[in-house]
C-alpha cells in the first residue's frame, strides 16, 4: 500500500467519523429538547395535582382500606406458622 492510498483511506474514515459525530450531535439536540419539554410537562402535572389536592394530600395507596385486612392476615400467618400440638393433626 502506498502513501497516497493510505491518505485516501484515512480521509474516508475521517469523513465517515465526522458524519457520525454530526448525526450524534443532532440526536443529542433532539433528545435534550424532548427532555426539557417532558420535564416542563411533569412540572405542570405536579402543580396541577397540588392545586387539586389543596391542603389535603392524597391518601396513600395502601391507606385505610388496605390496612383493615392486615390484622386478619397476620392472625392467619401466625396460625399457619405455629407448630402443631401433640396429637392434633394439622389441617
Amino acid at each position: 500500500m502506498n502513501v497516497s492510498e493510505l491518505l485516501r483511506l484515512l480521509q474516508t474514515e475521517h469523513d465517515e467519523t465526522a458524519a457520525r459525530a454530526d448525526h450524534l450531535r443532532e440526536q443529542i439536540e433532539r433528545l435534550t429538547t424532548s427532555l426539557a419539554e417532558t420535564e416542563a410537562r411533569l412540572a405542570e402535572l405536579t402543580a396541577t395535582r397540588k392545586v387539586i389536592e389543596g391542603p389535603h394530600p392524597s391518601r396513600p395507596r395502601n391507606g385505610p382500606r388496605g390496612d383493615r385486612h392486615r390484622h386478619r392476615l397476620s392472625a392467619h400467618r401466625d396460625h399457619v406458622q405455629r407448630a402443631p400440638r401433640e396429637g392434633v393433626p394439622r389441617p
